[in-house]
């Protein structure tokens, strides 16, 4: 039987998870509510495992998180006649009927709140027609507890909706343990051979290939990994967005919590290097092995002329989990040893948009 991780205060690894869902929200919510035009008239958030609300010393879960997050934009809604829902699931009816005390009735909250206890495939089910709505922005947290719920037929529905950001929590450990048992193999179709060669702490990087197969070629979307520790085990979330807005904001929130490597809330490469620590021989501030390979790459691309405009330079670093800051400080070493000429390159999600105007590295 799975553990209840509300009945003890939530561990370390939960609170990195809770830490990455709040930093991203507070990315996200501004872009659908404080917009001067309204593009989206409705913006949906589901959680299909809400939870009680709480741990058991009164740590916020998701739910508390969302509701927290929305207060500020109250005269937004209002103003702009946003059409805002919020969706909680929780399978236990003891733990739902906890939720509904802890979200008290409030007739000036200027949104609709829906709290449900069905098994997680119902209550998907149920709200995707909602979620498939045009004009609407959808925001999905699944933090399942386990493997199964993601399968490849919840993943590609997700992945067909418009203007839809999720956030999903699995088992990496679970996986790597019982790949090849029944239980697992039916949800997680996975090459043992590849799961038995792949190092423990590593086992999440071939789960975020396998869902990253099942993206059709023709289709552009965007996923990114986060790997938590969590005592003996390793878990993880994964994030997937069809716009490089999203993405982008959650790299950067990846970043901001592990600025070492942006992927895991411990040394997931284990370069055991502190933040800081000064090299012995070149005097210089130590670089992970990921972000060394990163910008000698990137460099060896710009230089080949295999990436020649921001734009092919930008969405280069975000599909290998960098951001524009990693950018500019190869841009700017090769600048100052005079290999390509001084320019100002747009790294930003605008240079993605049909009509913008995009600037060619010129080398010299």
């Amino acid at each position: 039987m799975a553990r209840d991780i509300h009945k003890k205060p939530f561990d370390e690894g939960t609170k990195a998870k809770l830490s990455i869902f709040e930093v991203y929200l507070k990315e996200w919510l501004p872009v659908f509510l404080a917009k001067k035009e309204v593009i989206w008239r409705t913006i949906n958030i589901y959680d299909f495992f809400a939870g009680p609300g709480y741990d058991s010393k009164g740590q916020k879960g998701t739910p508390m998180i969302i509701r927290d997050e929305l207060t500020p934009y109250f005269d937004n809604i209002i103003d702009k006649r946003l059409n805002v829902n919020l969706y909680l699931n929780e399978y236990s009816k003891t733990k739902k009927e906890e939720l509904e005390n802890r979200i008290e009735e409030d007739d000036l909250r200027p949104y609709s709140i829906t709290i449900e206890s069905l098994d997680f495939k119902e209550a998907f089910d149920k709200q995707f027609p909602s979620m498939a709505q045009n004009s609407c922005a959808n925001l999905l947290f699944l933090d399942q507890n386990g493997v199964k719920h993601i399968s490849e037929e919840v993943f590609k529905k997700i992945i067909g909706l418009k203007t839809t950001d999720f956030l999903f929590f699995i088992s990496s450990s679970t996986i790597k343990r019982f790949s090849e048992h029944p239980n697992i193999a039916q949800h997680i179709k996975l090459n043992p051979e590849e799961v038995e060669k792949t190092p423990y702490h590593k086992i999440h990087g071939l789960i975020l290939d396998y869902y990253k197969s099942l993206i059709p070629p023709t289709k552009q979307y965007y996923l990114a990994p986060f790997s938590l520790k969590k005592n003996a085990g390793v878990y993880g979330l994964i994030f997937g967005s069809g716009h490089v807005l999203g993405i982008e904001k959650f790299l950067t929130t990846c970043w901001n919590i592990d600025p070492e490597r942006g992927t895991a809330n411990f040394d997931i490469d284990d370069d055991r290097i502190m933040q800081g620590q000064y090299d012995l021989f070149s005097g210089e501030v130590r670089k992970p092995k990921k972000v060394e390979l990163f910008e000698s790459e990137l460099e060896r691309k710009i230089l080949n002329l295999e990436l020649t405009t921001d734009r092919e330079i930008y969405l280069y670093a975000l599909t290998n989990g960098f951001i524009p800051v990693h950018i500019r400080k190869v841009i700017n070493k090769l600048i100052s040893e005079k290999k390509i000429d001084k320019c100002k390159l747009n790294l930003s999600s605008k240079v993605c948009k049909a009509n913008s105007v995009t600037t060619k590295i010129k080398l010299i």
